[in-house]
Protein backbone atom coordinates (compact mmCIF):
# COMPACT_ATOMS: atom_id res chain seq x y z
CA UNK A 1 0.00 0.00 0.00
CA UNK A 2 1.20 3.36 -0.84
CA UNK A 3 0.31 6.72 1.58
CA UNK A 4 -0.92 8.37 -2.32
CA UNK A 5 -4.49 10.15 -1.61
CA UNK A 6 -7.97 8.15 -2.33
CA UNK A 7 -10.03 10.26 -4.16
CA UNK A 8 -12.92 9.09 -5.42
CA UNK A 9 -14.51 10.71 -8.67
CA UNK A 10 -17.17 13.40 -7.79
CA UNK A 11 -19.09 13.30 -10.57
CA UNK A 12 -19.81 10.03 -10.34
CA UNK A 13 -19.70 9.30 -6.63
CA UNK A 14 -23.22 11.39 -6.41
CA UNK A 15 -25.87 8.43 -5.82
CA UNK A 16 -28.33 9.09 -8.50
CA UNK A 17 -25.21 9.59 -10.88
CA UNK A 18 -23.49 6.52 -9.88
CA UNK A 19 -26.36 4.68 -10.29
CA UNK A 20 -27.00 5.93 -13.81
CA UNK A 21 -23.54 5.33 -14.71
CA UNK A 22 -23.22 1.90 -13.72
CA UNK A 23 -26.46 1.58 -15.89
CA UNK A 24 -25.09 2.78 -18.93
CA UNK A 25 -21.42 0.83 -18.38
CA UNK A 26 -23.35 -2.31 -18.35
CA UNK A 27 -24.48 -1.68 -22.03
CA UNK A 28 -22.07 -3.29 -24.53
CA UNK A 29 -19.99 -0.67 -25.81
CA UNK A 30 -22.06 0.47 -28.64
CA UNK A 31 -24.63 0.34 -26.28
CA UNK A 32 -27.82 2.98 -25.21
CA UNK A 33 -30.63 3.36 -23.24
CA UNK A 34 -33.52 5.29 -23.69
CA UNK A 35 -33.92 8.26 -21.32
CA UNK A 36 -37.33 7.14 -20.48
CA UNK A 37 -36.42 3.70 -19.37
CA UNK A 38 -33.62 5.24 -17.00
CA UNK A 39 -36.30 7.29 -15.59
CA UNK A 40 -38.77 4.87 -15.13
CA UNK A 41 -35.84 2.36 -13.53
CA UNK A 42 -34.25 4.50 -11.30
CA UNK A 43 -38.25 6.47 -10.11
CA UNK A 44 -36.55 9.87 -11.14
CA UNK A 45 -38.51 13.03 -12.07
CA UNK A 46 -37.63 14.43 -15.72
CA UNK A 47 -36.36 17.36 -13.86
CA UNK A 48 -34.09 15.57 -12.11
CA UNK A 49 -32.81 12.80 -14.76
CA UNK A 50 -32.35 15.74 -16.57
CA UNK A 51 -29.62 17.92 -14.56
CA UNK A 52 -28.18 14.58 -13.65
CA UNK A 53 -27.26 14.06 -17.46
CA UNK A 54 -26.07 16.91 -18.25
CA UNK A 55 -23.30 17.14 -15.22
CA UNK A 56 -22.10 13.44 -17.01
CA UNK A 57 -22.69 14.88 -20.48
CA UNK A 58 -20.55 18.29 -19.57
CA UNK A 59 -18.05 16.02 -18.15
CA UNK A 60 -17.32 13.79 -21.00
CA UNK A 61 -18.90 10.43 -19.34
CA UNK A 62 -21.79 10.24 -21.70
CA UNK A 63 -23.27 11.69 -24.89
CA UNK A 64 -26.86 12.16 -25.61
CA UNK A 65 -28.61 11.44 -28.73
CA UNK A 66 -31.76 12.83 -29.92
CA UNK A 67 -33.71 11.21 -32.45
CA UNK A 68 -37.34 10.29 -34.07
CA UNK A 69 -38.77 7.00 -33.98
CA UNK A 70 -42.13 6.34 -35.12
CA UNK A 71 -42.72 10.43 -35.63
CA UNK A 72 -42.24 10.03 -31.69
CA UNK A 73 -39.02 11.96 -30.32
CA UNK A 74 -36.51 9.80 -28.20
CA UNK A 75 -33.31 10.79 -26.33
CA UNK A 76 -30.55 8.28 -26.02
CA UNK A 77 -28.22 8.30 -23.18
CA UNK A 78 -24.67 6.11 -23.83
CA UNK A 79 -21.39 6.00 -21.71
CA UNK A 80 -18.29 7.36 -23.60
CA UNK A 81 -15.03 5.76 -23.76
CA UNK A 82 -14.24 8.32 -21.12
CA UNK A 83 -16.91 7.63 -18.74
CA UNK A 84 -16.13 3.96 -19.27
CA UNK A 85 -12.40 4.60 -18.50
CA UNK A 86 -13.61 6.96 -15.45
CA UNK A 87 -16.20 4.79 -14.07
CA UNK A 88 -13.26 1.70 -13.94
CA UNK A 89 -11.34 4.26 -11.87
CA UNK A 90 -13.60 4.93 -9.53
CA UNK A 91 -14.69 1.26 -8.99
CA UNK A 92 -10.71 1.18 -8.33
CA UNK A 93 -10.18 3.65 -5.79
CA UNK A 94 -13.58 2.50 -4.21
CA UNK A 95 -12.14 -0.59 -3.50
CA UNK A 96 -8.92 0.45 -2.40
CA UNK A 97 -10.70 2.55 -0.38
CA UNK A 98 -12.38 -0.50 1.08
CA UNK A 99 -9.42 -2.08 1.89
CA UNK A 100 -7.68 0.04 2.95
CA UNK A 101 -5.70 -0.30 6.55
CA UNK A 102 -3.40 2.39 8.37
CA UNK A 103 0.34 1.91 8.15
CA UNK A 104 1.78 0.04 11.06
Amino acid sequence: MTDEAIVLDETIHQPTRLRIMTMLVSQPESGRLAYGFIQKTLDLTGGNLTTHLRKLEEAGYLAITKEFLDSKPRTWAEATPTGRRAFAEYLSNLERALNWQPRK
